[in-house]
């Protein structure tokens, strides 16, 4: 009876497995006995995607229709106008030097630096917070708003009760009144003053140390007057697209932010699972595989690779999932023009064979344990 009891365990075991499917190790998580909420009237409906979904087959029509037109360099004749007529405005915390020729009495000193990179400026006329102004007989002026040709015409009439035809000049010696902030993903962030150069998005990004090497300089953040604009310094700098260069006010922020959030996911039967960043010049189709070593040649379903992206604009189907069939190796010629978004997963299917090969690997892991159990026992 010994010699065959083994036997019967080893058998209700095997046939424990297989009609559990294999039993696999690991931690999980079951929902029976616990409570699913469902909130803002939604139900288990709600958890079927396929009713979101959009299946598209990647075709040579579908890779032109997504296309974008070529890029190409433009000029920005709106920003050379808005340069030209561009004048410096005076503000509270600007410091000027007044120079009245020939009554040096009158003038103000400019500031003796020992340290030639100094900005800080000791001497001038200020121009406090109301926006005023006090220099000799001509009295407090309201200087706030104005421009350096007409606080030059104002301080010469006032001179000129006392002055036999003043010769006025000024200009700022510190630009204090009016700033912008560069942030993000470049050499040196921080708040850049207006002077009277005009400053372009272009100019501020260089002064502040220029791009970072990790920054996304396809999606650099412009905000005027509490209105943001995504502005690509790539565009720029690559093909000359100027229209899209800016001319920056006063109390802009420029952000650069990093390409640490712009990747693309690769999943499934690859050579290696991986999280790619998009960088500045973009990822195709083929690019990525590539990246992530192949599809597996011995256990991917070649037909099967998909892209799958959230179209958020689209509200009956906001998931749309692009389908290559790669058995023919020639549709990488179509891979290699598809073009990836931010967030996009690129996910390669096992093949039928494949997926039948893991089931009978962890059966035959099962049926060994069981015969190592029925040696044991045997042996007693």
């Amino acid at each position: 009876m010994n010699i065959f009891q083994p036997s019967a365990i080893g058998l209700s075991l095997l046939a424990l497995t297989l009609a559990g499917c294999t039993v696999i190790p690991g931690s999980g998580l079951s929902a029976r006995g616990k409570t699913v909420v469902y909130e803002n009237g939604e139900s288990k409906a709600d958890t079927r995607l396929n009713r979101l979904i959009s299946i598209r087959p990647v075709t040579p029509g579908l890779i032109e229709r997504m296309e974008e037109a070529p890029r190409r360099a433009l000029s920005n004749p709106a920003l050379e106008r808005q340069k030209s007529a561009y004048r410096y405005r005076i503000g509270s915390g600007d410091v000027l030097n007044i120079l009245v020729w020939h009554h040096p009495d009158l003038n103000t000193p400019a500031a003796d630096s020992p340290n030639p990179d100094s900005k800080q400026v000791s001497n001038g006329a200020w121009v406090d917070e109301a926006g005023y102004l006090a220099y000799p007989l001509a009295g407090r002026i309201y200087a706030r708003g104005k421009t350096l040709p007409e606080l030059q015409s104002l301080l010469t009439a006032r001179l000129k009760r006392y002055i036999k035809n003043p010769q006025v000049s000024v200009n700022v010696a510190e630009f204090r009144s009016q700033r912008v902030s560069v942030s993000g993903a470049v050499g040196k962030p921080g708040q850049l003053p207006l002077t009277n150069v005009p400053l372009t998005l272009v100019d501020a990004i260089d002064q502040a140390g220029g791009a970072a090497a990790n920054a996304d300089t396809d999606n650099i953040k412009w905000t005027h007057n509490g209105t943001e604009r995504t502005v690509s310094l790539q565009d720029i700098r690559q093909y000359g697209d100027l229209s899209q260069n800016l001319l920056l006010g006063a109390g802009d922020m420029v952000y650069v932010p990093t390409n640490e959030n712009s990747r693309i996911y690769v999943m499934g039967e690859v050579g290696k699972q991986a999280s790619l960043p998009l960088g500045n010049y973009g990822l195709t189709l083929t690019q990525a595989l590539g990246n992530a070593g192949g599809i597996n040649q011995v256990t991917a379903n070649a037909s099967g690779v998909f892209v799958i992206r959230n179209m958020p604009d689209d509200r009956e189907k906001p998931i749309h999932v692009y389908q290559l069939n790669l058995k023919d190796a020639s549709a990488y010629a179509l891979a290699n023009r598809f073009k990836l978004r931010a967030n996009d997963t690129v996910f390669v299917t096992a093949a039928p064979v494949a997926r039948w090969n893991r089931v009978v690997s962890q059966v035959t892991a099962s049926i060994s344990n069981i015969y190592y159990i029925d040696n044991i026992f045997g042996g007693q």
